[in-house]
């Protein structure tokens, strides 16, 4: 079966279901609507100067939204390796020419698109709060979003290994997610952070992504300007996608030998 074919089925599984739940759409939407109503009632009481010459709100829903993909890149792939492994789904692809690494990025592309969608309804949501979209640089939006998935993407992986191979108590995900919330610079700027934590923050991917896709959307800078930005998100993708991969491929042969792919 050709590749595309193998992702179409992945990818329309996993649509089907999510409309089977039509009202979790629903739920959503007002979701997104009293968030974003809350963080521009929250920045209307705070000032400009401290969020990099941004307007608060601005800064504020860009964090959420890159923060909202980040989260979903660092849990799809433990998530599909949850809902397949105890019905047997993950044991019985894998003994078809499937290979784990095409299933596991097989079974991402319906979230990742799913956290693209997010993303752009809280940016289009914050224009019903005066947000403006008129100085977007969309090639660089777009080169940082999908260097930015990629390396969220390597740790959501290395989540996936350790579910596979240990099953539960998984600390990737909160490690990474509770850091980035803290030190990434989703609501400040890193800069109000003591020094030794500003230079914390500089190891993980969700503090350029910020710095990058806030100056693409807000600032409508060029690709040439976040260079710095785009060099250090190519840099975790690199090192960490074949590290996690590679991850990935023992964590499967150790659940192998175990006789533990359809347990969870």
């Amino acid at each position: 079966m050709p590749v595309a074919w193998k992702a179409w089925a992945f990818f329309k599984r996993d649509l089907l279901t999510d409309l089977s739940y039509k009202f979790s759409f629903a739920l959503q939407v007002i979701d997104i609507l009293a968030g974003i109503g809350a963080y521009y009632f929250l920045a209307r009481v705070l000032g400009k100067a401290a969020f990099r010459g941004y307007d608060p709100f601005p800064f504020i829903l860009v964090g959420v939204a890159v923060n909202g993909y980040m989260s979903t890149c660092l849990a799809c792939f433990a998530q599909a390796i949850r809902g397949n492994q105890p019905l047997g789904t993950l044991k019985m692809v894998l003994v078809t020419p499937t290979s784990p690494v095409a299933f596991i990025l097989y079974s991402s592309l319906y979230p990742f698109v799913r956290a693209a969608v997010d993303a752009v309804l809280y940016l289009l949501a914050g224009t019903m709060f005066g947000l403006s979209l008129g100085r977007v640089n969309f090639p660089a939006m777009l080169l940082i979003f999908l260097l930015s998935a990629v390396a969220f993407s390597s740790i959501g992986i290395l989540s996936a290994t350790f579910t596979l191979v240990f099953k539960r108590g998984d600390p990737i995900v909160w490690f990474f997610g509770s850091l980035s919330w803290l030190l990434g610079g989703v609501f400040y700027p890193v800069e109000v952070l003591p020094r030794f934590l500003q230079h914390a923050s500089q190891f993980l991917p969700i503090t350029h992504a910020l710095v990058g896709m806030r100056a693409a959307l807000l600032g409508g800078v060029s690709i040439a300007q976040i260079l710095p930005q785009i060099g250090m998100l190519a840099l975790f993708g690199v090192v960490g996608l074949p590290v996690s991969l590679l991850g990935f491929y023992w964590g499967v042969r150790q659940a192998r030998t175990r006789g533990t792919l359809s347990h969870f």
